[in-house]
């Protein structure tokens, strides 16, 4: 099983983890041992969105859909009242339209979107920084037994 952290799940015992191979939530209790890969995901709406590390580099993926991230992609976050619009454009197509409660928190004299609960302002910001390709992109080292099927998610 090649699991990944749910972004916003913070428990002490039991925490949620993707299956990457079966795309399904499952619950996983701390103290077994879990074959974590370097990603997270959220369940939003009963979509599994989320980002995982692959030898061949990021890859975004909406349930079944994948989409390794090169140049041929744009994240957007639009914010309008109460509601941030997260918009995902691949090859100048929106692949992904979702309009959800923003998570605020107060930053001295303002309210700002909270990197920490919001999976899309966390992603958003993420995708702008330096090291955000080679830390989702893996090396030889990195790859266990049955990493072909992150080879074969990430064409």
């Amino acid at each position: 099983m090649k699991l990944i952290r749910n972004f916003r799940h913070r428990s002490t015992f039991v925490c949620k983890g993707l299956d990457l191979l079966a795309m399904k939530e499952v619950e996983i209790i701390r103290e077994k041992h879990a074959n974590y890969r370097r990603g997270y995901y959220i369940n939003h709406e009963g979509k599994m969105l989320g980002i995982v590390a692959t030898p061949k580099g990021p890859l975004f993926f909406c349930d079944e859909d994948t989409y390794l991230l090169k140049d041929n992609f744009k994240f957007q976050l639009l914010h309008h009242g109460k509601e941030n619009t997260f918009l995902f454009t691949w090859e100048g197509v929106i692949k992904q339209h979702i309009v959800y409660p923003r998570k605020l928190y107060r930053k001295g004299d303002e309210w700002v979107d909270d990197m920490v609960q919001d999976f899309f302002t966390w992603l958003v910001a993420a995708v702008k920084r330096k090291k955000f390709y080679t830390f989702y992109t893996l090396n030889e080292e990195e790859l266990q037994e049955n990493d072909i099927i992150l080879l074969k998610i990430a064409q």
